[in-house]
Parts: C-alpha cells; sequence; structure tokens
C-alpha cells in the first residue's frame, strides 16, 4: 500500500450552483428587458454623465451609466487623477469621488457606499455599483459601468442622485418612471424553462 493515493481529478467534481444573493446583481439566467433611456443626467465643463439605460430582470434593474471626461485646461496628472481616481477618490480627499443614490417611490434613501454585507434575507433595498469598462487618450475619457437597483422599485417616481466634486458637480437629481419600470419587468423571460 503506497503512503499517496490517486488524486481526484477536479474536473471530474460535480458541484451543486450556490443560491443567488440577489442584492449582489442580477440573474445570470434571465434575459432582461431593455429600457433605452438616453439622458443627459449631469454636466460640467470637463464631464458629462449619462444615464444610458435599464436592463430591466424580475427582480431588480441594471441601470448603465457612462461618464465622458474631456481634458480642457487640465493638466495632464490632473486629467490622469480624474479618470483613475474617479471610483475610489484620491487617499487625500475620497469625498471628492463620484457619488450615487437613488429615492425610491416610497421614500427609501439608498446610495452606493453601502455594500450588501452577509445579512441573507435582508429587506434594505441596494445600489451597487458594479464592472465597468473605459478607455480613451490625452484628451477625452468615456467610462461605462452599472448599478444595480434590488428590489424592483414600487411604481412612481425613481429619483437618481449623483454627486462629484472633483469635476464641479454638485448634487443632481434625475427623476426616472418607476412605474415603466415595474411593466418592463413583466417582460424579463428565462433562458432556460427548467
Amino acid at each position: 500500500m503506497s503512503f499517496f493515493t490517486d488524486d481526484e481529478d477536479p474536473g471530474d467534481h460535480v458541484a451543486e450552483e450556490p443560491e443567488r444573493d440577489p442584492r449582489h446583481g442580477p440573474a445570470e439566467d434571465e434575459l432582461p428587458a431593455v429600457v433605452s433611456l438616453g439622458m443627459r443626467w449631469a454636466v460640467s465643463t470637463h464631464a458629462v454623465v449619462v444615464l444610458e439605460s435599464a436592463r430591466v430582470f424580475s427582480d431588480g434593474v441594471l441601470f448603465e451609466v457612462s461618464r465622458y471626461v474631456r481634458r480642457g485646461d487640465l493638466t495632464v496628472r490632473e486629467f490622469q487623477q480624474l479618470t483613475h481616481e474617479e471610483r475610489y477618490g484620491s487617499s487625500d480627499d475620497r469625498g471628492r469621488r463620484l457619488r450615487v443614490g437613488a429615492v425610491l417611490p416610497d421614500g427609501e434613501e439608498i446610495n452606493d457606499s453601502h455594500r450588501p454585507g452577509a445579512e441573507r434575507g435582508a429587506t434594505r433595498s441596494v445600489l451597487v455599483r458594479r464592472g465597468g469598462s473605459g478607455g480613451g487618450g490625452a484628451w477625452r475619457y468615456r467610462h461605462s459601468d452599472e448599478l444595480w437597483l434590488h428590489p424592483l422599485p414600487s411604481e412612481g417616481q425613481l429619483t437618481l442622485v449623483l454627486q462629484w466634486l472633483a469635476l464641479d458637480i454638485a448634487e443632481t437629481r434625475l427623476t426616472v418612471s418607476a412605474t415603466d419600470l415595474v411593466r418592463a419587468a413583466d417582460e424579463a423571460t428565462s433562458l432556460w424553462d427548467d
């Protein structure tokens, strides 16, 4: 008898898919309804923030947000700092970073600073920034990422709130029809029938 046994091939292992926590993002097995928005959310000398669209799932909304930054009279260093520190802010002044939030139709206020913790089954709504990509050159930069709102809001008006002090954008609000989003959720379909 040998001291070492044959290693199990990890490729032969069949695992159960873990239960999805909807506070962290949309279902991966659902085809959302797409609501085109194309709304300018905020404008300053160096930046424009656009709410591009909403992908509506059965249990939440994934908003696509794009940010367009132009260098203008900024130095190369200032421009690089804006395009690379916008999400988290510099260690010197995190309050100047890009911040987003929402006022739900029922009056609940949420923002992207709250991180869904381990409290499974929590009833608090969440707004989570997800993913993102961007690129540009020495004079212009574009970045897109997503905001996941869970659960679906109730019918009424949804107010999205943005502030980006590093680019001279004070608190700015944009109203979207939550009623239209809730109705669009009926069009979301499962990718598989089982």
